[in-house]
């Protein structure tokens, strides 16, 4: 849990044993943790050096103690602190002469070249993992996500504030369950098209990254990474008039008195997405019954008599 702080798994929870315990030897600790002698002294050594535990003799024997967390952990988290603030100046240093560079870059400085399946996906890791505020994303039916994909990066940056706009081909629903690589909530909003171009990734509005060939989508023929240009102003462009024609099916839902709970949300909106309620219930691990069951209760809470009636109702209230 600390590692972040230069504690290894093993120190930590020596430490938080020594936490818990008013005093122990070297011996009993190794009782208690399950480990070496040996490796217990070593992690105590660490742990006495960073100032996280002290020590006494009695009777001959070594007795060790933990420093008070607040004291010993909070040193810890004002050491990192500055060394995080010395980065973040190194880094807008940096930026200011990355911005200065892009300024006099020619039009072949503009788009760089990543060769190989491998590259481009640690390139769209990379991507994603600098982002500051928003991703936005297009997913085509031929190839979702490569195998190994499991968005550990995109997770990340929805829990550092960063907004995922991700439009997607309707075909990708073909697929059960794909709904479980999206959930509803802050941060991330999905829009189906009939058809998409090709894979794009925009991330801040700074940079893009598509494959070399349009197809196939698994970047085996590498990807060209587009700085801030005409050309990437273009793509962002392209990107924004696909997301105005796309039917929502995932949105950040808005604060309202007429709110519905998540599954009758995501039901609407596959529904509108040109969804059956076969195909729904497949991507919500429903029943058709339960789909139409709460359908009608939709259409009771709406007081309307039809599917079609019942969408234009969702959308006056916000349901959409």
């Amino acid at each position: 849990m600390l590692e972040i702080l230069g504690l290894a798994p093993d120190e930590y929870d020596l430490y938080r044993v020594l936490v818990e315990t008013a005093s122990a030897t070297p011996a009993q600790l190794a009782a208690m943790v399950g480990t070496d002698v040996d490796d217990v002294v070593a992690y105590l050594a660490s742990l006495e050096q960073r100032g996280l535990v002290g020590h006494h003799v009695s009777d001959g024997v070594d007795h060790f103690t933990a420093s008070p967390p607040t004291v010993a952990i909070g040193s810890l988290i004002i050491e990192r602190q500055r060394w995080l603030r010395r980065a973040e100046i190194e880094l807008e240093r940096l930026n200011q002469l990355y911005r200065k560079a892009a300024d006099e870059r020619t039009a072949s400085d503009l788009v760089d070249l990543v060769p190989g399946r491998q590259a481009g996906l640690q390139r769209v890791a990379q991507l994603v993992r600098a982002s500051r505020r928003e991703v936005r994303l297009t997913l085509r039916t031929t190839k979702l996500t490569s195998p190994e994909h499991d968005f550990v990066e995109e997770r990340r940056a929805l829990e550092r504030g960063v907004r995922f706009r991700i439009l997607a081909e309707r075909g990708v629903l073909d697929r059960p369950n794909v709904l479980s690589d999206f959930q509803d909530g802050q941060g991330i909003d999905v829009r189906l098209a009939a058809a998409l171009p090709s894979r794009l990734l925009v991330v801040d509005s700074e940079v893009a990254m598509v494959p070399v060939m349009a197809s196939p989508d698994d970047l085996t023929g590498g990807a060209l990474i587009v700085h801030r240009s005409g050309l990437l102003d273009s793509l962002v462009a392209l990107f924004e008039g696909l997301w105005a024609d796309g039917a929502p099916l995932l949105e950040s839902a808005p604060d309202t008195d007429d709110e519905l709970d998540g599954t009758d949300a995501r039901i609407l909106r596959l529904l509108n997405a040109g969804l059956t309620d076969h195909k729904v219930s497949n991507q919500l691990g429903l029943s058709a019954r339960t789909v139409q069951r709460r359908m009608s209760r939709l259409m009771a809470r709406a007081g309307v008599e039809t599917r079609l009636q019942l969408g234009v109702a969702a959308k006056q209230r916000g349901w959409l």
